[in-house]
């Protein structure tokens, strides 16, 4: 079957597409029992960025920013957090990383994980922080800059794992493309 989106060597596909929106769902459904289990919501990996991310190193931008809201919307939706909040920051996110994509190798896990960190504390800070302070912190306790602080580095730890995960998934097609 032909590749629907070409990037490169590498393609993303409508399968691709309906396989990184039904691992995000499972992935935000798990981090939703685990913010449960540990009883605060901020401690814990954000696994939607990393996807966006992947997506963006393998498709268009316009099938990125696609992604990005639909994965937001999955984690807003499973959370029950305001719709369109990891939307915004998702798609804003990976509109930024986009014109930088193929300047390194980001499937090295040495790029990919300190690139993790800064685009996830970026987006918790310049986007989150003034959007959860106008709209309200989820309680007294909350501190936010440790919370995202330790969010951001597990989701970076956690990246080169999944993107080994995801490619993978695609391997078969990307030895028939290469």
């Amino acid at each position: 079957m032909p590749a629907l989106f070409q990037n490169s060597q590498l393609s993303f596909g409508l399968g691709d597409f309906f396989k990184i929106l039904a691992i995000g769902l499972f992935l935000s459904i798990f981090q939703c029992f685990l913010a449960a289990r540990i009883g605060y919501p901020g401690f814990g990996p954000e696994w939607m960025l990393p996807l966006a991310v992947y997506v963006a190193l393998r498709s268009d931008l316009w099938v990125t920013a696609l992604t990005a809201f639909c994965l937001g919307l999955i984690r807003d939706v499973t959370a029950g957090f305001l719709l369109g909040l990891w939307s915004l920051q998702l798609v804003m996110l990976v509109w930024l990383f986009f014109p930088y994509r193929l300047r390194l190798n980001f499937f090295n896990p040495l790029t990919a994980t300190p690139l993790l960190f800064l685009l996830s504390i970026g987006g918790y800070l310049f986007i989150m922080t003034p959007l959860m302070a106008i709209l309200g912190w989820p309680s007294d306790k909350f501190n936010p800059l440790p919370a995202f602080f330790t969010s951001s580095l597990l989701t970076a730890l956690t990246t080169p794992p999944l993107f080994g995960f995801l490619n993978w998934l695609t391997r078969d097609k990307d030895s028939e493309n290469g």
